[in-house]
């Protein structure tokens, strides 16, 4: 068997098992064609004839070949020119060209064939062992080109896919580890897919099939088919939705969420799937709807309401009292700084004031102030300022409640001016009274003295009871004067060094006289001195001891105590045993014309307001303690320093008498 005939029985042995190549073979000659035809058939080839240089560039841009045969000498086109435009093109200069010639036989000719690209040059006649052996060659080349690109193609189709399988692994662990409910479908819209939250949120297993129908039973039967008709519409849309709606958890609460659903689409934009994530907006609605509730409140106030950020101090809402109370409208109020309101700070000032908010030193800090009108006219208010913190993370927001007090102020004016006209008044009839009752003690003294020890009967009786009614009278004059002075900040005090211990004991001797039904004990230390007004101490201590038998009317024990505390303070207490006061009157008590028990036990309710401001005199405080039960009495406590300061600026001594310039 000849090398060709081996040749060609391989070929046909494997060419139903391997692909084949096309040879191109180029020629004027329909003959010559046929030859070749026959001498490369053998190899099982493809072989594509072609009787001109132009139909074998038609050809070449239909097809790839393993190998060029090409006549020299062709009309039109000759070989070396159709050569020459092969290899201009990309695709085609890398085939091989095998020049085949009976008439140009010189060397020169020969070398312009391998010039035009030519792999070799045979003359005619040749042989035809020799042209099939060496088209073999070029065919098998040719073949093993094109299997080692179809295996790199293989190959790059293999990592690809490995590549594509590790990502949607990670994409698979990604997603089951995200803490939103999510899933995925084809791009018909069938379920394929439910992560790890959404199965635990619906409770649902990994096992069990997922489809439309399947989603919407934990949908709330209210949002069913919006959301079934919002699916649908995406699917033929292939547009992303978003949709808020309520999803049933596993113990069967129904939580609002937020779906957005957005299509997955390939290189070439064509939908081939979808994603869908849930998350759980619920505490978020719930607040935006309390938030909505306390706005409607805040809208129906007539005060003014405004809300501001802590960093840049601009407004973020305004309701209807404020557009009214600040002349505007909410929409002109919004986005302005809040100073442009509160007129009366810098801004230094007012982050001074929000600082101990922020901090939650305060609750909230209450103020009056002006607010500036869009007009720049302003108008009086408390304002009432706290800070709501974030519910989670930084920021927050400052809410203030500004009242307008133009008619409080009109009436505390009108009320300051009436009383301060009553004082004066008292203050008046109290010194214009004091000179009759002076000279009506005086004569009801004289002609007790002419009647001498005749008291008991007649004329001196009567004279006694005038004479005590004045001494009475002359109390409560001295009472509303002593107010007076209070009121005006004229009450002085005339200091010196004595024993208070001392005074006690005398103030017990004299008043254990006039009440016969009440033991008054005493438990003072023996000198205890300090420097007080001696005169006014007296008056609180007869104050204390007068109410505590006055509201004790079934007798019983009195206990004057007296205590130092450390070298700077004594303590005085009056302990009864009488009606108590309760605990809701216990401040009332200390006010002007204020009493307990009305008008039941006498008395005009000066005393102890009188008392607390000589107390306060001496740097000093004076509280009671009591259950409000009756039997268990009242304690009276007066704290004191040891030593009292000297009065102030503008209150001096003049001719013995209390002052203030």
């Amino acid at each position: 068997m000849t090398p060709s005939e081996h040749i060609s029985a391989e070929r046909l042995q494997d060419g139903a098992s391997r692909p084949r190549a096309s040879i191109l073979m180029v020629d004027d000659h329909p003959s010559n064609l046929l030859a070749l035809e026959a001498i490369l058939e053998p190899l099982g080839q493809e072989l594509v004839k072609a009787t001109s240089g132009e139909e074998a560039l038609k050809f070449l841009l239909q097809r790839d070949f393993a190998v060029i045969l090409m006549d020299v000498q062709m009309p039109g086109l000759d070989g070396f020119q159709t050569a020459t435009l092969i290899k201009q093109r990309e695709r085609t200069r890398t085939i091989p060209i095998i020049f085949l010639t009976a008439l140009s036989r010189d060397a020169a000719h020969i070398f312009k064939g391998y010039a035009h690209g030519a792999v070799d040059y045979l003359l005619k006649p040749f042989d035809p062992e020799i042209l099939r052996s060496k088209v073999s060659v070029f065919v098998d080349l040719f073949l093993k080109e094109q299997q080692i690109q179809r295996q790199a193609a293989m190959l790059r189709q293999r990592e690809r896919e490995a590549v594509e399988r590790q990502s949607e692994l990670r994409y698979r662990r990604l997603t089951e580890s995200l803490p939103e409910v999510m899933w995925a479908a084809r791009a018909d819209g069938s379920f394929t897919y439910a992560n790890r939250a959404g199965r635990d949120y619906t409770g649902i297993h990994e096992e069990h099939p997922l489809s439309l129908g399947t989603f919407l039973e934990f949908v709330h039967p209210v949002d069913r088919e919006e959301m079934r008709s919002a699916w649908e519409t995406a699917i033929r849309s292939s547009q992303r939705v978003e949709r808020e709606f309520r999803l049933r958890r596993f113990d069967g609460v129904y939580r609002w969420h937020l779906a957005r659903a957005v299509p997955e689409r390939d290189e070439s934009g064509h939908v081939v799937g979808w994603i869908a994530v849930a998350t759980d907006i619920d505490d978020k609605r719930r607040a935006e709807e309390a938030l909505g509730r306390f706005k409607m409140t805040l809208d129906a106030t007539l005060d003014c309401v405004l809300m501001f950020s802590p960093d840049s101090l601009t407004l973020t809402y305004a309701n209807a009292g404020a557009a009214k109370q600040l002349s505007s409208s909410t929409d002109e109020l919004v986005g302005l700084s809040v100073l442009e309101v509160e007129s009366a700070f810098d801004e230094a000032g007012f982050r001074k004031l929000l600082a101990p908010l922020v901090s939650g030193t305060l609750p909230s800090q209450t103020y009056s102030t002006t607010h500036r009108r869009r007009d720049g006219t302003e108008v009086p208010v408390e304002v009432v300022l706290q800070f709501v913190s974030a519910a989670e993370g930084p920021g927050g927001r400052f809410i203030s409640v500004a009242r307008d007090i133009t008619e409080r102020q009109r009436a505390e004016t009108a009320l300051r001016l009436a009383s301060e006209a009553k004082d004066a008044f008292l203050a008046a009839a109290s010194h214009e009274l004091r000179t009759p009752l002076a000279a009506a003690k005086g004569h009801a003294h004289l002609a007790l003295l002419k009647l001498g020890g005749e008291t008991e009967a007649g004329p001196g009786k009567s004279l006694k009871i005038i004479n005590r009614q004045i001494d009475r009278m002359a109390k409560l004059v001295e009472d509303l004067l002593d107010i007076s002075r209070l009121q005006a900040g004229r009450l002085s005090l005339e200091l010196e060094k004595f024993d208070l211990g001392q005074l006690v004991q005398e103030t017990r001797d004299r008043m254990a006289v006039l009440s016969q039904g009440h033991e008054i004990q005493v438990e003072a230390p023996e000198h205890l001195e300090g420097t007080w007004d001696r005169g006014r101490l007296d008056q609180v201590l007869t104050n204390l001891l007068s109410n505590a038998i006055r509201y004790s009317p079934e007798g019983g024990a009195v206990l004057v105590r007296l205590v130092r505390e450390g070298k700077e303070g004594v303590h005085l207490s009056v302990k009864d045993s009488g009606v108590g006061i309760p605990k809701d009157k216990q401040a009332l008590i200390f006010e002007r014309f204020g009493r307990a028990h009305g008008s039941k036990y006498g008395g005009l309710g000066l005393g102890l307001t009188i008392s607390q401001g000589i107390v306060e005199q001496h740097g000093g405080r004076i509280w009671v303690e009591s259950q409000g039960v009756p039997g268990q009495g009242s304690t009276f406590n007066v704290w004191l320093p040891r030593e009292t300061e000297s009065p102030g600026v503008g209150v001096h001594h003049e001719h013995g008498t209390r002052t203030a310039s």
